[in-house]
């Protein structure tokens, strides 16, 4: 009877432990998704900003450079204009 009980409580504690690796297992599969998603969203925001900064700065020279160009026609356009004017 006695080899009986112990067999009772060998199957328990074996169970209880098959129990916890199996928690365990899914804790480090958590953990290792949980550290590969803050990972990821970091590389992102990280390649976000600084895509964000260099297209700002590359639209904000594009259009200096382009109104710059059209500021000089006008200016271009309206000499020649008093040019004539002034000839006529």
């Amino acid at each position: 009877m006695s080899e009986e009980k112990f067999r009772v409580i060998y199957d328990t504690s074996e169970e209880t432990r098959i129990k916890e690796l199996a928690r365990m297992r899914e804790k480090a599969l958590h953990d290792e998704a949980t550290y590969l998603k803050e990972a990821w969203e970091e590389g992102f925001a990280k390649e976000y900003a600084e895509g964000y900064a260099k297209g700002y700065a590359e639209g904000y020279a594009q259009g200096y450079a382009e109104g710059y160009a059209q500021k000089n026609q006008e200016i271009a356009a309206r000499m020649r204009e008093l040019a004539i004017r002034k000839i006529l």
